[in-house]
């Protein structure tokens, strides 16, 4: 019976082992392929790519490195957030690859495995007893170090241009440096500490193997007596003397020759606000995901700890002779003290903006206690003889095998987006219908469809340059142009008071930056800088995810010189832009575009001023008034340069039955209610029925865009206007429900909206649900819609099935039914080309 409940146990233990492998052989897989299709993806996936792209494309140029680190307000406008060894590293390998940012990639690729092989050399090196394994226990136990890449975390970032992982493994491999050899001198103590002290210069809150090292080699001082605690200590001090001396060279070095820049860069910059709530957010969410990963570690310490190997006492390693301890105190300080500090580090995750990187180091750690039991386990001095002996081994990979059930999908099931922490994306089964295999799958249609819209937003961004507005930096770094602003980094610096965005409102003001592209808007752009986009600037569609911002274009300059009274002294009005009509005169209803140039005089009026413009009769009689305050209310002229002429945009829409006649426009400013100096004739203008309409939505359609619309089916084919017709440099551009139409050069024409949204369409169909394509290209199934709709364009695409509806894509439509049957109709491309959340108008006037 003894012999038989033996046998199951072991049976039960290597079913165990079976199923790890085989869960841990499915990630590893997932890893790979994960890396692959990274590695080959030539744009940023990640915000933190951006910054560190664009650094090292500056370094690439010539600038020294120490001139990175200079007064982030002027340009290029770069906050370095991280020490330079980095940026060094990724700038020597990229005429290797040819990219940045792809030797940036491979660096983390290699810094992943290179955790590894030190969490393998760490196992072996603490390893106290040298006996062959047990027969019992044939799974390597170094191999379990491989269950670090099985890490959601590690997975995602070591395909991406990082700097956490290639610190992570600089500080492990100096604890190999330190703890792999018998002998503990005071050089080996030094290459360590250089290889911590990279670790730390590459970021330097990885504190979890620099401060394992310090308290380890205390612990050891205290522990041991005669001349190896002599060795000790002076091992201690030397690595103590390359840390703080070196460290503090290094910085002070930097410090001196950025002209004082660098500690706002590496410190300042860093020193986000903690929140409670987001710590906990994510500490729940690991322990969710990983808790048996944590419990198996737990197990392995306790009974390392409590039962001593077959009750003996073994020597230490790294000991003299003479010396003995027994294997859980030897074995287990320093992967626990590495394992408790990065616990602690783990805490710092409730920094607003932190990511779950920040458990790396406290994952390292929990892998290492494990492997180290295990491979205490496989070299017992005795073989096992007892169920109970089965039992821990069998727990452990029990638990290790829980911990890879469950894994957070990295890319969204549904739009053209990454999940984590763009929206919830609860834990799936690994196996299965949504496992990895289809995780990968659709990493393979998404990277397809954002290859394809990083190319057109690089082409755009690059025919706008050199200077673009940007929340997101990889969109500036991927097209070689610059960004006057870091979003989230520049944030950091203006909520602490260590900035000053007066210069980029002053641009955005002017309509400087000739494009803004943007991910989304509020992602750590201030109220100001919202505001004025919404204001000077108006969306001109989108390309994937992000949107396209232009500065609204009033025409020429027309130059005036008004002195405008205010309650705390005069503002000089310096010039105006009215937009001219798109007829022979204005139309009633329109919307007239005026764009006024301010100057401040040489002591700012203070408080609130708002302008007031009037349309008033050729007899002086007001028939209409619209007040907005001056710059949005964003932007005083208390801030504004002396000399500067700031821009303020202020639409006016004429009344819908002003009658046929010559109308002027007079401007004024209003402070608390009053207006201290009468109205001052800029401009007149002549108003003419023409044949323009006001719509339903309360947007002008005028004469010129309204007989395209009719033209072209009017509601059925085009809808309702969502836009007024508004100017930009290059034309005019005024989106229905279904289509936009663009006044360029005289000629009136769709845009391309279906070969524009088809970029990020992820399902690429081709030929037919039922029969062959008609000779025009549409499927028979919309045969109905080719003859009942103008101007489909050629077909990008055969039938496909898109959110349950069967489609096809045209240049210029998305035609769409059913699929039990039913008349096709037309996607809303003119609405989902702005991409305006539910309810929300569009943003300009």
């Amino acid at each position: 019976m003894a012999r038989m409940s033996q046998s199951l146990a072991r049976i039960a233990m290597r079913a165990a082992q079976l199923a790890l492998a085989a869960m841990a052989a499915l990630y590893l897989w997932y890893f790979a392929d994960h890396a692959r299709q990274v590695l080959a993806f030539g744009y940023p996936l990640d915000y933190g790519e951006g910054p560190l792209l664009a650094q090292v494309e500056r370094l690439r140029s010539g600038v020294p490195v120490w001139a990175l680190y200079a007064n982030p307000q002027l340009p290029p406008a770069l906050i370095v957030n991280y020490p330079p060894l980095y940026l060094l590293v990724t700038a020597a390998l990229t005429p290797l690859t040819g990219s940045a940012l792809i030797a940036g990639r491979l660096i983390s690729l290699a810094s992943a495995l290179g955790c590894v092989t030190a969490l393998m050399l760490l196992v072996r090196a603490q390893s106290t007893v040298h006996r062959p394994p047990s027969t019992v226990h044939r799974l390597p136990s170094v191999l379990l170090t491989l269950l670090f890449l099985t890490v959601p975390i590690v997975r995602e970032w070591s395909a991406l241009m990082r700097v956490d992982l290639l610190g992570v493994c600089l500080g492990l491999w100096g604890l190999v440096v330190l703890v792999g050899r018998p002998r503990l001198t005071p050089w080996r103590a030094v290459g360590a500490g250089l290889l911590l002290l990279a670790c730390l210069f590459t970021k330097p809150s990885l504190i979890a193997a620099p401060g394992a090292a310090v308290g380890w080699l205390a612990w050891r001082a205290w522990q041991t007596r005669g001349t190896e605690r002599a060795a000790v200590i002076w091992a201690g001090l030397a690595l103590g003397a390359t840390l703080a001396l070196g460290g503090g060279l290094l910085f002070g070095l930097l410090q001196w020759a950025s002209d004082g820049w660098f500690a706002l860069h590496v410190v300042a910059a860093n020193a986000n606000r903690w929140d409670a709530a987001l710590a906990r957010g994510f500490w729940e969410q690991q322990l969710r995901l990983r808790w048996p990963l944590a419990l198996a570690a737990l197990l392995a310490t306790l009974w390392a700890v409590l039962r001593p190997m077959d009750g003996r006492r073994w020597k230490v390693g790294d000991a003299t002779p003479t010396v003995y301890r027994p294997p859980s105190t030897v074995e287990l300080v320093l992967p626990a003290l590495y394992t408790l500090l990065g616990a602690v580090g783990a805490a710092g995750v409730g920094k607003v903006g932190a990511y779950s990187n920040y458990f790396l180091e406290l994952y390292a750690g929990l892998i290492w206690l494990v492997a180290l039991s295990v491979q205490r386990l496989a070299h017992r001095a005795r073989p096992a003889r007892s169920m109970i002996s089965y039992a821990l081994p069998t727990t452990l990979y029990a638990l290790l095998c829980a911990s890879l059930l469950f894994y957070p999908p990295l890319w969204d099931a549904n739009r053209l987006r990454p999940a984590g922490l763009i929206e919830p994306s609860p834990p799936r089964l690994a196996l299965g219908r949504y496992g990895l295999w289809a995780d990968a799958a659709r990493e393979r249609e998404l990277l397809a469809a954002q290859a394809r819209v990083g190319a057109a937003l690089a082409a755009e961004v690059r025919a706008a340059g050199p200077t673009i507005f940007t929340d997101m930096p990889g969109i500036a770094a991927a097209a070689a142009v610059a960004s006057p602003l870091q979003a989230f980094e520049a944030r950091q610096l203006l909520d602490q008071g260590l900035a000053d965005e007066s210069a980029l409102l002053l641009g955005l003001a002017n309509g400087e930056p000739p494009l803004a592209v943007i991910d989304y808007l509020g992602n750590w752009l201030t109220p100001g800088v919202i505001e004025i986009l919404q204001r000077r600037y108006a969306h001109d569609g989108s390309i994937g995810t992000f949107d396209l911002y232009r500065p609204v274009d009033a025409g020429p300059l027309q130059p005036l010189s008004l002195s405008v009274s205010t309650p705390g002294g005069p503002l000089q009005l310096a010039g105006l832009r009215l937009a001219a009509p798109l007829g022979a005169t204005y139309e009633p209803g329109e919307l007239l575009t005026l764009n006024l140039s301010w100057r401040r005089a040489d002591a700012p009026p203070p408080g609130e001023l708002r302008v007031v413009v009037r349309l008033i009769t050729p007899d002086g009689y007001t028939l209409l008034e619209s007040e907005r305050p001056l710059l949005y209310g964003v932007f005083p002229p208390s801030r504004w340069p002396q000399g500067a002429a700031v821009q303020h945009m202020q639409p006016l829409t004429l009344p819908a039955e002003l009658p046929e006649g010559r109308y002027a426009l007079a401007v004024g400013l209003r402070a608390d209610g009053h207006e201290p100096g009468a109205p001052q004739q800029i401009a007149s203008l002549e108003v003419g029925a023409l044949g323009g309409a006001q719509a339903e939505t309360g947007h002008f359609v005028p004469a010129t865009l309204r007989r395209t619309w009719a033209e072209l089916g009017g509601l059925e084919r085009a809808g309702l206007p969502l836009t007024p017709a508004v100017p930009f440099a290059w034309g005019r551009l005024q989106c229905f429900e279904l289509l936009c139409l663009e006044l360029r050069a005289g000629q009136v024409r769709q845009r391309p909206l279906g070969s524009t949204l088809f970029l990020a369409e992820t399902t690429r169909g081709s030929g037919c649900v039922a029969g062959t394509p008609m000779p025009s290209g549409i499927c028979p199934g919309f045969a109905e819609a080719a003859l009942r709709f103008a101007e489909l364009g050629a077909p990008i695409s055969g039938e496909l099935v898109r959110n349950g509806w069967l489609v096809q894509w045209t240049e210029q439509a998305r035609l769409e039914r059913p699929p039990e049957g039913g008349a096709p109709g037309l996607g809303r491309f003119g609405d989902e080309s702005l991409r305006l959340p539910p309810g929300t108008p569009y943003r300009w006037p």
